[in-house]
């Protein structure tokens, strides 16, 4: 299965799907993004940060940090045009948030300047993580992945799983499960010094910031 017919999967979402996913169905548990929203501000240190949204579908984790307090300049980039649709309906006149259509997996067409470069629950289904960590490392001077599957296995493996997405229609997706050589290997190809690891003790979700010379 190419790249291109799991990217267009994305794009086949109905209007009423992509405006409720990530709300009822694969949403994170609220401590675990109160977790990610406390790094976040714990790293910014009371400052305004630019955040670029790697994957942020429709953007609920945005307005997750707008009723939280987080105070950020918020990017999103996608590959799901229906998914960027409904987050530019749901955040239409907020001067902090803009929508970018591209690919997660290089990145390309992606410009600016940011302060974090972020992935939630992305890393695991994306084809082609390692190019698109180098290319985040260009974006953003820190880069921080919420992992719902921690890089933990023995070996990388792929799964190909079916969603349903409205109207009867059900598209593939990948779900990775990132073995640790591959993921040491990444960081040292991006070279990331260190990485701080912070949990969310109800679940197995983990937020990684990826530190590099200067940082």
């Amino acid at each position: 299965m190419t790249m291109d017919v799991l990217g267009r999967s994305w794009g086949a979402m109905s209007r009423d799907f992509a405006e409720e996913y990530l709300r009822t169905r694969g949403s994170p548990a609220v401590s675990s993004k109160r977790l990610l929203a406390e790094v976040i501000g714990a790293w910014s240190r009371g400052r305004t940060v630019s955040v670029v949204d790697l994957g942020c579908g429709n953007a609920q984790l945005y307005e997750f940090f707008r009723a939280s307090g987080l105070d950020c300049r918020y990017t999103g980039v996608d590959f799901s045009e229906p998914l960027l649709e409904a987050a530019r309906e749901t955040f239409a006149g907020d001067s902090n948030a803009q929508f970018v259509h591209a690919d997660v997996n290089t990145l390309e067409g992606v410009t600016g300047e940011y302060d974090i470069a972020l992935y939630s629950h992305v890393i695991e289904m994306l084809g082609s993580p390692e190019a698109s960590l180098l290319a985040a490392r260009r974006l953003a001077g820190c880069v921080m992945i919420r992992f719902f599957e921690p890089p933990d296995f023995e070996t990388d493996t792929v799964e190909i799983r079916d969603m349903e997405v409205g109207e009867g229609h059900v598209v593939p997706y990948l779900r990775r499960k990132m073995g640790r050589d591959h993921y040491r290997m990444i960081l040292a190809k991006m070279g990331c010094t260190k990485v701080d690891v912070y949990r969310d003790e109800s679940s197995k979700d983990q937020v990684h910031v990826l530190h590099y010379p200067g940082t």
